[in-house]
């Protein structure tokens, strides 16, 4: 669906300010794949991303969807639609009056009926949790959680075949942050769209994610399943990412518990071999 060959990007190239973001990178994402994608700041995560809807042309490579090289199409409107790109706090970029102005925008610029369009704004809505009494209030009255999920509304309004959210939790109270990943998740199953996070956080990658690609000094460093990955926990920290919390806690552990699996990565699983590991140790 999504694939980069060769991929390398420069930015002020041929002036003294020249600065290669990325090198020589090939992914390829599939249909209905949730990706976490992570790596330190200055990685080259921002830079792939806007590569994925033609909002930066690679220096040299190519970007496909659907087997489409974008980088010959005189327009990029479609691939803008199919794309779904949610920056960091998208939030400031609402403008309307209303919210449901807000989110029918993007449908609204796809030339659909207007009943099509109503439709979508509905359906978006219910998919991050805004109710319809919600849709008529303004945006700057909401709160910093509503106004996440509304911008995000306003993306998956287009019906985008991928979806790409930046740090889509940045900013946000612990509350706030669960509710906006759960409806993330929620969006991913229901309508099966391909998903790629992007986020600093280890924890929400080991819950959330499918499938890590991890990116070092604008290079593909590591692309594989989550336990895949964070099973390579020194090569994580010498690129300055780290594997989940739990996961240093229940290594921690082992030390008491022998039988206790290493590889445990989310909370839930954690419980439920420790409770395992302690009764098979006649320990209840």
């Amino acid at each position: 669906m999504l694939k980069l060959e060769d991929v390398s990007y420069v930015y002020q190239k041929g002036s003294p300010f020249e600065k290669e973001a990325l090198k020589n990178v090939n992914i390829t994402i599939e249909d209905g794949e949730f990706i976490g994608l992570i790596g330190h700041t200055g990685s080259g995560k921002s830079t792939l991303i806007r590569l994925f809807n033609g909002l930066l042309k690679p220096t040299s490579g190519r970007v496909l969807i659907d087997g489409v090289d974008i980088g010959t199409l005189k327009s990029l409107r479609d691939i803008r639609f199919k794309v779904g790109l949610v920056m960091q706090y998208p939030e400031y970029q609402l403008f309307e009056e209303t919210v449901y102005k807000d989110i029918s925008f993007g449908p609204r610029n796809m030339g659909l009926s207007a009943d099509e369009v109503d439709r979508r704004v509905r359906f978006a809505a219910s998919m991050v949790g805004l109710s319809d009494e919600a849709l008529e209030k303004s945006p700057f009255e909401m709160s910093g959680g509503q106004k996440r999920r509304a911008a995000i509304a306003g993306i998956l309004a287009m019906e985008p075949k991928i979806l790409v959210l930046d740090e889509p939790t940045a900013g946000l109270d612990p509350s706030g942050r669960d509710e906006i990943l759960f409806k993330i998740k929620d969006m991913h199953a229901r309508t099966g769209a391909t998903v790629v996070l992007v986020t600093h956080s280890m924890e929400d990658v080991a819950r959330l994610a499918e499938r890590i690609v991890v990116m070092n000094k604008g290079a593909l460093a590591m692309d594989g399943s989550v336990r895949e990955v964070f099973s390579r926990g020194a090569e994580l920290e010498k690129m300055g990412l780290a594997v989940p919390q739990v996961t240093k806690i229940t290594d921690n552990l082992r030390e008491k518990i022998p039988s206790l699996k290493q590889g445990i990565f989310t909370i839930r699983e954690a419980e439920r071999e420790i409770v395992s590991a302690l009764k098979e140790g006649g320990v209840s």
